[in-house]
């Protein structure tokens, strides 16, 4: 069985959030504390959340509803990030911008439009690396 090319961008854009996922660890000396670490906290739940959510693009306007999650992550990850300021804000910008490119790329999908191209994924794991130093994390491994 051959996978859409809509379900496939949206399984690797999950990976990336995934890589994302665990970004922000108990590192508060390094964070900065405050701000920052409730800042990391609320985009490492946010992330955790469209990554359970299954980032499934499959069935009626699977395609379209996985863009729409992947958007209004970006949001809320772009939000926290200017809540934080500094290296967070960077990273997290950054690795919204990912997310919303992969939002762009699955609406084209969707509607048929095959041309779309891919998002970067080494790009969006680099943000995700990004965000995840940013944060303190200092475990960080993918996989």
């Amino acid at each position: 069985m051959r996978m859409s090319a809509a379900k496939l961008v949206g399984a690797l854009a999950i990976g990336g959030l995934l890589i994302g996922s665990t970004a922000c660890g108990p590192v508060d000396s390094i964070t900065g504390g405050g701000k920052k670490k409730t800042a990391c906290k609320n985009i490492e739940t946010e992330l955790k959340s469209v990554a359970s959510s299954g980032g499934s693009a499959t069935g009626s306007g699977g395609a379209e509803s996985t863009a729409q999650t992947f958007s209004d992550a970006a949001a809320k990850i772009r939000s926290e990030g200017q809540n934080a300021g500094g290296d967070v804000e960077t990273a997290a910008t950054a690795f919204a911008g990912d997310l919303d490119e992969t939002a762009a790329t699955l609406r084209k999908l969707s509607s048929g439009n095959l041309s779309g191209g891919t998002p970067n994924f080494t790009q969006m794991q680099q943000h995700g690396e990004d965000l995840g130093k940013a944060c303190g994390y200092t475990g960080f491994h993918i996989g």
